[in-house]
């Protein structure tokens, strides 16, 4: 079944921010330091971001075995 217009306008949609601020507030927002921050954004060349995909990638950065 297809969703009604209204359906999907009711849909939250996530601000982004960007990625200087994501990572001078870190201490705030993910309870990290900023360098975590920098470490799980490497390679990631997004200049806007969701608090939703950096607190992702910390988690993953943070869970990475060390080789």
């Amino acid at each position: 079944m297809a969703k009604s217009d209204k359906e999907v306008a009711d849909i939250p949609v996530e601000s982004k921010y960007p990625r200087g601020e994501l990572i001078a507030y870190a201490p705030a927002i993910f309870k990290v330091n900023p360098e975590v921050v920098v470490g799980a954004l490497h390679g990631n060349t997004a200049e806007e971001l969701t608090v939703s995909e950096v607190r992702q990638a910390v988690q993953n950065f943070l869970e990475r075995k060390v080789k």
